[in-house]
Formats: C-alpha cells, structure tokens, sequence
C-alpha cells in the first residue's frame, strides 16, 4: 500500500505570490529520494494564503527517512521573510487507498 502526506500552512505577510512562484521554480531535490512518488501543491480559491502540500510515497519509512535527512535541502527555495500564521503548520499521514 502506497503513503501520502498532507501538510498545510499559511502565509501570514502577504506573500502568497511568492510561495506560489517558489512552488513552479522549485528545485526538484525530493524527486530523487527514494520511494518518491509525487507532490502535488494546491491553493484554496476561498483562503489564497493557505497552501496545501500533497506528497506521495512508497512506503511511510521512505517518507520519514526524507524527512530527517533531507527536508532542509527541499525547502532552499522557501521566498526570503516569508511569515507564517502561527500553529497554522499541519501534517497528516495517510494510507494511499486508489488513485
């Protein structure tokens, strides 16, 4: 069975343009972990500072095994003074079900 991750945070100074450009400009660096499946980024039409991030995976390990090796290498194009509502960070684990 697959995994999938859900993150969510929100911009909090009016930088949303900015995240959204970082997002089609990224670097790509997660594409080669192993057991990388996929991201997928959305934006809510009724919140335009609050991002979604869909990543998907092999294995929940692969997940956490990019996460504490390699997270801070990915997130090198996150814009400059960008500010976050506070608490407004979440993570979810999900069994990826079909598709």
């Amino acid at each position: 069975m697959a995994f999938t991750t859900i993150s969510k945070f929100e911009v909090r100074n009016n930088m949303e343009d900015e995240v959204r450009e970082a997002f089609r400009n990224r670097p790509h660096l997660v594409d080669d972990a192993e057991g990388f499946k996929g991201l997928n980024v959305l934006n809510p039409r009724e919140n335009p500072a609050e991002f979604w991030l869909i990543t998907h995976w092999e294995t929940e390990q692969d997940f956490h095994h990019w996460h504490r090796h390699h997270r801070s290498e990915a997130h090198k194009g996150i814009p400059k003074g960008l500010k976050l509502v506070k608490r407004s960070f979440e993570l979810r684990f999900f069994d990826h079900i079909t598709s």
